[in-house]
């Protein structure tokens, strides 16, 4: 007999069973989810692990789920009700001791909700993609964007959109946590980390703020860029293509674009060998000729994003980081780092969103990440200041900037050029105020 004819309605959280007899048992089975759903990820967790891990039958979990959909969508729920809370907490904001104390408070509070909501925020917007998700992300994302902007309006911030500023302080935040917990910010650990951050995002809303201020947190030890690129050699790829003629070769490269088209608008585990084939206006028995299956073609994207990300890095590691055209020459930069981050986002967010794994193809997307940061990290310790900075994070907020700035933005070449001064422009104001504010005293 069918599985739906054999349930009994799940209990709610709100359901009078549930607070009578059920309410540790349904909050153990969130709390083993959460951890299945970063030890194993989403799509690879079954309602049958969940069990297991928790120790019922699976007919015990679906009396108080329908499954793992409802439970990440609980977990989904918990985490925008306490982001929401946290926001409405916020004190006044500005260039003072005060405001700055306020700021720092609440990035430390929101550490600690993504602490225990990691996985949640490395994967909420990719499997609400699914449609199985009734939860509207893009609604809380907004709503969380407007409070925030309501209060950097009321505190009189200038030189910025409020709104801008709140949609590009909300992704800085979340990222630079994702990394943190990553390990992609090691050696630094929490307190470090959130200091930091603190110091860019008050530089972000209010870049006139004194020196002395911003002297309140403790300045991180002085180092040298702490990611040398050299200490995790690049992994090595023989060309795929070399021994094709021009025809076979223009075919699949045809194929690699598309799926830089696909990954960015679909995302990697949503998209099929089906959708990269039909977007680039081939047969499937075409794409075996050239690739084995998804993950090799995603290993040949890749591939091409190092080749082609060498020679920008060959003009970010030219630049001279003193004197007055320094924001000039990174500008340079951008202008070539841009459109490659656009092309190359969607596979990217493979290696991001799985940090901490070993498997080859994420750990070439980490290294990628790696090298940009790396780059970026070695101009801003060269600005001098005269307050704490840490070039390490410093680096971790340019990329997101760059990512944040793209969001939204159309993937296509063709299309690509009609916003790329705008977005230059977006960075750039970002980035002077927030990482390139140097010695004022």
């Amino acid at each position: 007999m069918p599985d739906q004819f054999l349930r009994r309605a799940s209990y709610g959280k709100n359901s009078p069973e549930v607070r009578e007899r059920g309410a540790r048992t349904r909050q153990r089975i969130l709390d083993e989810a959460l951890r299945l759903f970063d030890e194993k990820g989403y799509y690879e967790t079954l309602s049958d692990d969940i069990a297991s891990r928790v120790g019922i039958a699976r007919a015990t979990l679906y009396q108080y789920f329908d499954g793992k959909e409802a439970i990440f969508r609980e977990l989904m729920e918990q985490c925008a009700i306490t982001l929401t809370r946290l926001v409405r907490r916020l004190g006044p904001l500005g260039p003072t001791e005060r405001g700055f104390d306020n700021l720092h408070w609440w990035l430390g509070e929101w550490s600690w909700v993504y602490d225990r909501y990691a996985t949640v925020f490395a994967q909420w917007t990719q499997v609400a993609r699914t449609g199985g998700l009734s939860v509207d992300v893009r609604g809380f994302v907004d709503d969380q964007s407007s409070r925030i902007a309501d209060r950097l309006s009321d505190s009189g911030v200038r030189g910025i959109d409020p709104t801008s500023a709140a949609n590009m302080l909300a992704v800085l935040v979340s990222r630079v946590y994702f990394y943190r917990v990553g390990g992609l910010l090691e050696p630094l650990d929490e307190e470090a980390v959130i200091a930091a951050l603190a110091v860019c995002v008050q530089l972000l809303i209010f870049p006139e703020t004194p020196s002395a201020t911003l002297a309140k947190v403790e300045a991180p030890a002085r180092r040298p860029p702490s990611r040398k690129p050299a200490a995790q050699p690049p992994p090595t790829h023989a060309p795929r293509f070399a021994a094709l003629g021009s025809r076979a070769r223009a075919t699949a490269e045809r194929l690699i674009d598309s799926a830089c088209e696909v990954f960015g608008e679909r995302g990697y585990h949503l998209s099929t060998i089906d959708d990269v084939v039909r977007n680039a206006g081939l047969a499937r028995g075409t794409f075996y000729k050239y690739f084995k299956d998804k993950t090799d073609l995603l290993a040949a994207v890749l591939e091409r994003g190092h080749d082609e990300l060498s020679p920008i890095l060959e003009r970010l590691d030219g630049i001279v980081p003193v004197g007055e055209d320094l924001h000039e020459q990174l500008a340079e930069v951008l202008r070539s780092f841009v459109p490659w981050h656009r092309r190359y986002a969607g596979a990217l967010r493979v290696g991001l969103n799985r940090l901490t794994t070993g498997e080859p193809v994420p750990a070439f997307a980490r290294m990628l990440t790696v090298r940009v940061t790396y780059g970026f990290e070695q101009v801003l310790a060269a600005v001098e200041r005269d307050y704490p900075f840490s070039p390490q994070v410093g680096a971790i907020i340019m990329f997101a900037v760059v990512g944040r700035a793209l969001d939204g933005q159309p993937r296509s070449a063709k299309r690509a050029p009609t916003r790329t001064a705008d977005t230059l422009e977006f960075v750039g104001n970002i980035i002077e105020r927030s990482l390139l504010n140097g010695r004022r005293g």
